[in-house]
């Protein structure tokens, strides 16, 4: 799976990386990535200089991440989860790409708030897709219905107007120790041969955790009705916040 994630999973945009540090302005000060998986995040933010210690609970991702990065100086690997982390330093930002979700909901943001030095950032992000063309969602949405109607499609992308009512939005709301939040948007478009988008979407922890019948059966459906390739429409949703002083 760590093989599967690392090939098919997009990286993310340049311009969210950069205003995510000018955001930080760490000025020299470490960053912790939480869920580093293989290092699709990580690498974008090594190639820029920061100095990053990348926490990540799978020891297959983590082999992959070392494998990747771990001969950069910069760039520290921590196998663990972010909850057990126990850093030896403050952090100027905390960041996390597509894997908040998998933190604690009782102790994620205690946690944040500790691993922080006063005034640092936290940047939240994750990609929202849909199919681009509005017949091949429909096709989708009927495979859906018929293998795993308990999993919901994404029929709309993040905006601006959307954004603040969303469910991280409304979380980081409610966290005393966090100020200063806001959140940014990034469109784009990716194409993908119809097995890496299957292969894409065996990655998924919706799909990931179905029954093996079940999801290969769902995988088969789509493969019959979704064509040679998949075009989807991508938002990138970015989440800041700064640690209260």
């Amino acid at each position: 799976m760590a093989e599967a994630y690392d090939r098919v999973r997009p990286a993310y945009p340049d311009a969210l990386v950069d205003d995510v540090l000018a955001y930080a302005g760490l000025g020299g000060a470490p960053a912790v990535e939480v869920g580093a998986g293989t290092g699709k995040a990580t690498a974008m933010f090594a190639a820029r200089g920061t100095d990053l210690t990348a926490v990540e609970p799978d020891s297959a991702m983590a082999a992959v991440l070392n494998r990747r990065l771990g001969g950069r100086p910069s760039v520290r690997v921590v196998v663990s989860p972010f909850e057990e982390f126990r850093p030896d330093r403050a952090f100027g930002l905390l960041f996390s790409a597509q894997a908040w979700h998998w933190t604690s909901p009782e102790a994620r943001w205690r946690k944040a708030a500790e691993v922080l030095a006063p005034g640092g950032a936290v940047a939240l992000f994750w990609h929202v897709d849909m199919f681009k063309d509005p017949a091949v969602l429909d096709a989708a949405l009927a495979v859906y219905r018929a293998h795993t109607p308990h999993i919901l499609l994404d029929t709309e992308l993040p905006t601006g107007s959307s954004i603040e009512s969303s469910r991280w939005w409304l979380e980081l709301e409610r966290q005393d120790a966090f100020q200063d939040l806001s959140a940014r948007l990034y469109p784009s478009e990716l194409t993908f041969p119809i097995a890496d988008y299957l292969t894409l979407l065996g990655t998924r922890s919706a799909v990931r955790m179905l029954p093996e019948d079940v999801r290969a059966g769902l995988l088969g459906a789509l493969g019959d009705v979704l064509g040679d390739r998949v075009t989807l429409s991508v938002t990138t949703a970015l989440y800041l916040a700064r640690r209260a002083p």
